[in-house]
């Protein structure tokens, strides 16, 4: 059997596995809600369950069409993958023969739905600005979270139990995989990064496929990974606001201090006196400001000292690759 052959049969079993174990958390979950059930049929469905968890969460789920920033919506272009809505920003200018990073820009709770145009966060505000797309030349693929989904296989909502979440991880590895195909993506310069919700989703991601990324940077994550399997072989930069109200600023610290005692490659940044809103700060970090209380700590000696949070990123290189 070819190796293509081999590739495939390991892709269909994985696709096996994952749909059974869909079916046996829609049904663990019908036992304990039943009323899910909309139509009253007596099974759950995949889109039952996350209608559910959203109504029963009070979240708030965006719904298109809506409008958006114009040179926001012109920088990034409207796409779909599979089902999944995405929005993709090339670079300026496309060289020939020239390979490009990627960037997977993971938005937070107010980003979940289906109008594609809510997932644009503030920092993508950031990269769409021609000075910052000259300056750091790449791909940026922003994937939204479907309702009821997230980035990960826990609910980001509360203390719901034995209800089945939408985990958006592996659809967007496949999104990642087909870009790779159309596009002239350099595999050894893919990076991940988010904030709350897509701070959590960060971790979750370098935790999924250990060494695939770069790089990450996960900002005011609201619940970082319980442990570190996987998460010591990529560079990350933290930031949190030391007065968030949202996501406790303990969890970086704690995460800080776990990657640095197992060997980890991690600096931390904490901001005294912002909240939860730390992704303006972190995506437009420029160095250390005591007077304001922005410090950064470092696991080591190794560790790029970098001072600007994007040339630190683009700096980085997945191991292994030259």
């Amino acid at each position: 059997m070819t190796r293509h052959g081999v590739l495939l049969l390991a892709s269909l079993s994985l696709l096996v596995a994952s749909a059974a174990s869909v079916e046996e958390r829609l049904q663990t979950m019908h036992r304990h809600h039943p009323e899910a059930d909309a139509n009253g049929d007596g099974s759950l469905t995949e889109l039952e369950a996350m209608d559910y968890v959203v109504r029963v969460s009070g979240r708030r789920v965006n719904r298109g069409p809506v409008a958006g920033p114009p040179e926001l919506l012109d920088a990034f272009e409207e796409r779909s993958h599979g089902g999944t809505r995405y929005r993709l920003m090339p670079p300026l200018a496309l060289e020939q023969g020239t390979r490009y990073p990627l960037i997977l820009s993971l938005h937070g709770g107010g980003g979940v739905g289906d109008d594609n145009v809510s997932q644009l966060r503030w920092w993508n505000g950031v990269m769409a600005k021609e000075e910052w797309r000259r300056a750091h030349p790449s791909f940026v693929v922003v994937p939204q979270a479907v309702s009821g989904g997230t980035w990960g296989e826990r609910s980001q909502v509360g203390n719901l139990q034995n209800i089945y979440i939408k985990n958006m991880v592996p659809v967007v590895f496949e999104l990642i995989e087909a870009l790779q195909q159309e596009l002239p993506i350099d595999a050894s310069r893919i990076y991940v990064l988010g904030s709350s919700m897509g701070g959590t989703g960060t971790w979750n991601f370098l935790q999924a496929r250990p060494g695939f990324f770069a790089a990450g940077i996960p900002v005011c994550a609201g619940r970082p990974p319980e442990d570190l399997k996987g998460l010591t072989q990529t560079p990350v930069w933290l930031f949190h606001g030391a007065d968030d109200p949202t996501a406790p600023v303990e969890n970086s610290r704690r995460m800080f201090r776990k990657l640095s005692a197992a060997g980890g490659s991690i600096k931390y940044t904490e901001l005294r006196g912002v909240r939860h809103n730390s992704w303006i700060q972190a995506f437009t970090y420029a160095g250390d400001d005591p007077a304001r209380g922005f410090l950064t700590k470092a696991s080591g000696d190794g560790v790029d000292p970098t001072s600007d949070v994007w040339q630190w990123l683009f700096r980085q290189r997945r191991q292994g690759q030259n």
